[in-house]
């Protein structure tokens, strides 16, 4: 897929000389940067200046899938649970529905960034799970694709705000709101 390769990185390819390299955001309350090569990068990816941190915490990520068509990619990031930074993130925030980005980067002869990494990947935290003995200390994060919610199921409230839209002058959920039990509805 050409992706709209910029024309630095057309030059780079040909000279058979490639060097990939990740460069991860991840969207905790505090926005993290990190990359897979063995030092911090300077990237503009975003319109901005950003530096990505080339960390042992970074432990790893999966494959990223593509196909001819939409469907729901998933991967994991493992992120190292020994400096307790990440974790505490995690137990602390909501850091379900933080978006996750990866960008491919190409580094030339000079181990400089060329220009306009493209984006890999992009999609939003589902669930995490976080490995914690006396061996390993790790979180995983496991994300969906943007077209992971394309299969989300969307549908009315049970509100009277969302019954008064369709059936203006029915009052069956008035007080809705007021009822926390289970409503049965229909034959029991």
């Amino acid at each position: 897929m050409a992706r709209g390769l910029t024309s630095a990185v057309k030059t780079e390819l040909a000279t058979g000389n490639v060097r990939p390299v990740n460069l991860i955001y991840i969207g905790f309350p505090t926005p993290v940067y990190l990359t897979t090569a063995s030092f911090d990068l300077t990237s503009s990816v975003s319109g901005s200046s950003q530096t990505y941190t080339a960390s042992g915490h970074l432990l790893g990520i999966s494959n990223v899938g593509e196909a001819n068509q939409p469907i729901k990619n998933t991967i994991q990031i493992s992120l190292s649970g020994v400096e307790q930074t990440y974790i505490a993130v995690a137990l602390n925030n909501n850091i379900i529905g933080d978006e996750v980005k990866i960008w491919k980067g190409l580094l030339n002869t000079s181990n400089a960034l060329i220009a306009d990494p493209f984006l890999l990947y992009y999609g939003t935290i589902d669930e995490f799970s976080i490995t914690d003995n006396t061996d390993v200390a790790n979180l995983v994060l496991s994300t969906t694709s943007h077209w992971g919610q394309f299969e989300k199921i969307s549908g009315r409230q049970t509100s009277n705000n969302s019954q008064q839209r369709f059936f203006s002058t029915d009052q069956g959920m008035e007080f809705s709101a007021l009822t926390v039990q289970d409503i049965r509805w229909g034959k029991e």
